[in-house]
């Protein structure tokens, strides 16, 4: 009763830990990552020469109250000019955070060196020209409240190569009409309703004279979670001998935004017992049942974690079943994987008889998924 107590009470500082981890962690790379409403959906729209829009919302019907974007770009090129600094050097990138709330306005402007002085040099030009090589950034806010921030309910990027090419698209006919067309593109989806608050998904958007590219990454429930089976078979090396082993791992995944799986486990390992006198060589099975946490890399946009790139896991389990008298009676596992690739899994084990009496050392190779 005792050993059992202690593993429940070790498996609940685990996933306490790991909740906590979640629970402040924006997953959208190159942004901020601290989300205070956990926006689950973006649209991205290409602008041409690598220049984008990037809009952060949590549900479609805030993208339809914020669409008219060009209104704030021309207030913010018209606050921006009053305090930007003629002297900066044109090679640094800018970032620019722009809030608008219900009775007034807040820039905050922040610039980075470039870290590298790049030069071209041009035909028929004597002097070589310094080349910016990092593009700026506006982010546009719209705060609930004048001192919400960063509690905010719509977000909005533009990654361009200079902040003087916004004051240009406006006078060009703005970005509007191309962020209105993405917005079209999510309404006509067939595969689900894309502008209901429960559905989540990415949107890269990309038009080109007549040619339009839509690509929806993971559409789907926000918070569908999902179950995830893992076979693998292994060998171990478990005190001096070599033991062959067939796995199952079950995992329980809250959802796809998340980077941890509650796992349950079961373990048969063979051990090959040679024959004595009357006895023929016969096959013992030791079975451990277990349960633990499965941490997983995140995707390529950072916001989607990657099941098939694990970072490591944790597991605690019990002797179910035992034959011969390897392990004794009431023997537990401490267990995990420390290093994956591809299909190859290295995962250290601890086995131990009681409140850490008898502990011994293995170590086991698994294939499998």
């Amino acid at each position: 009763m005792r050993t059992r107590t202690l593993l429940a009470l070790l498996l609940m500082s685990m996933a306490g830990t790991t909740m906590a981890q979640q629970t402040d962690e924006f997953r959208y790379k190159g942004f901020d990552r601290q989300d205070p409403l956990r926006i689950r959906n973006h649209i991205e729209v290409d602008l041409g020469q690598k220049n984008a829009l990037i809009v952060q919302f949590r549900r479609f019907a805030d993208v339809e109250a914020h669409q008219n974007i060009d209104s704030a770009l021309r207030l913010f090129v018209a606050d921006y000019r009053k305090v930007a600094d003629p002297n900066l050097d044109p090679t640094r990138s800018v970032h620019v955070l722009f809030r608008l709330g219900s009775i007034g306005r807040n820039l905050d402007v922040r610039t980075t060196p470039q870290l590298t002085t790049s030069y071209r040099f041009m035909d028929g030009k004597p002097d070589p020209m310094l080349v910016k090589t990092g593009q700026d950034t506006l982010q546009l806010v719209w705060s609930l409240a004048p001192d919400a921030f960063p509690y905010y309910d719509f977000n909005a990027y533009l990654l361009v190569n200079n902040l003087s090419d916004i004051d240009r698209w406006l006078q060009n006919g703005g970005i509007n009409e191309k962020l209105q067309e993405a917005m079209k593109s999510v309404r006509s989806y067939k595969g689900h309703d894309l502008t209901n608050p429960k559905m989540a998904f990415d949107l890269r958007y990309k038009r080109e004279g007549s040619s339009i590219q839509t690509n929806f990454i993971s559409p789907g429930l926000a918070k569908s979670s999902f179950l995830s089976f893992q076979p693998s078979v292994g060998v171990g090396l478990i005190r001096n001998q070599w033991v062959p082993s067939l796995n199952l791992d079950l995992g329980f995944v809250p959802s796809r935004m998340h980077n941890v799986a509650y796992t349950v486990g079961y373990s048969s390992n063979f051990f090959f017992a040679p024959p004595t006198g009357d006895n023929p060589f016969r096959i013992q099975r030791n079975d451990f049942l277990s349960v633990g946490l499965a941490f997983f890399h995140f995707g390529k946009d950072g916001r989607l974690s990657n099941f098939n790139r694990q970072i490591a896991s944790f597991n605690i389990g019990m002797l179910v079943k035992r034959q011969g008298d390897y392990f004794a009676k009431n023997t537990v596992r401490l267990s995990g994987t420390l290093y994956q690739k591809g299909f190859i899994k290295i995962q250290p084990e601890l086995y131990m008889n009681g409140f850490f009496k008898q502990v011994y050392p293995g170590v086991r190779i698994g294939f499998g998924l």
